[in-house]
């Protein structure tokens, strides 16, 4: 009866490793590949790398006040409303 009890153990124990050996396989392609289409996006929309790896400390410390003023409004007026915004979805099939 021991050797039968043993037997079952060793089996269970041998399932056991067998189904949890899949979960060890290596990273899918989708997984190695993981960020790379983040990081050329950002990299496509950088103007100047230079500057982007080594940016200015100092921030614009000023600017045209006239401009922001004006900048300011308008999102304050017009943005604010975007039933003014939405304009009817047109969709053309043929000529």
């Amino acid at each position: 009866m021991r050797i039968l009890a043993t037997t079952i153990s060793l089996a269970a124990a041998a399932l056991v490793l067998l189904s949890t050996s899949g979960c060890a396989t290596g990273p899918e392609a989708t997984e190695r590949d993981f960020g790379n289409s983040v990081r050329n996006m950002v990299q496509a929309q950088t103007l100047d790398p230079t500057t982007a790896a080594v940016p200015d400390p100092n921030g614009p410390d000023s600017g045209d006040g006239q401009r922001l003023d004006n900048v300011l409004e308008a999102y304050r007026t017009d943005v604010a409303k975007p039933e003014e915004v939405a304009q009817p979805l047109v969709i053309s099939v043929g000529n």
